[in-house]
């Protein structure tokens, strides 16, 4: 990972985002897509660029209430298996620790089990099914891991304290 830099996604990447979002996903978002949710409120966009300069891989969420929801990860094809994704995921799990979150969620394709067993090796399950989420009716597969334990509700009985 050293020879990758990770910083905030920044107008003017817009270019390389789409040239990266055309070679990863047949319903490619537009630069100004991504342009939108950089500007936007609550949001967490992140790359990786290599030492030349070159955009590697980018990851875009947007805060719901107590949840941080992937709207897009991706690695370009040259870089992939080098756990760009895992770190990009790794990093916006930090931020959520950090800000006080509960969960990330996210949508995965159904049929790319490579990226299901890289979610699932970092934590998340599997919590239901988005059926023809995707343009060309592919359903997506609801992925979501928690950070935080809830406390449990008073039950109506006192209990003793110990310590």
């Amino acid at each position: 990972m050293s020879r990758f830099t990770e910083r905030d996604a920044l107008r003017g990447d817009e270019p390389a985002l789409e040239e990266v979002e055309r070679e990863c996903f047949s319903d490619a978002w537009p630069g100004r897509f991504f342009a939108a949710e950089m500007e936007a409120p609550r949001r967490y966009c992140r790359v990786l660029v290599d030492s030349g300069g070159q955009l590697a891989a980018y990851l875009f969420c947007a805060w719901q209430y107590l949840d941080l929801h992937v709207l897009k990860v991706a690695t370009r094809p040259g870089f992939r298996r080098q756990g760009l994704a895992h770190s990009l995921m790794e990093s916006a799990e930090a931020f959520v620790v950090r800000e006080g979150g509960e969960t990330i969620t996210l949508e995965v394709r159904r049929s790319n089990i490579g990226a299901q067993a890289l979610y699932s090796t970092m934590g998340y399950s599997t919590v239901g099914t988005r059926p023809g989420y995707y343009a060309d009716g592919e359903d997506g597969m609801v992925m979501t891991k928690m950070f935080t334990a809830r406390e449990p509700l008073y039950d109506g009985y006192e209990h003793e304290k110990t310590g």
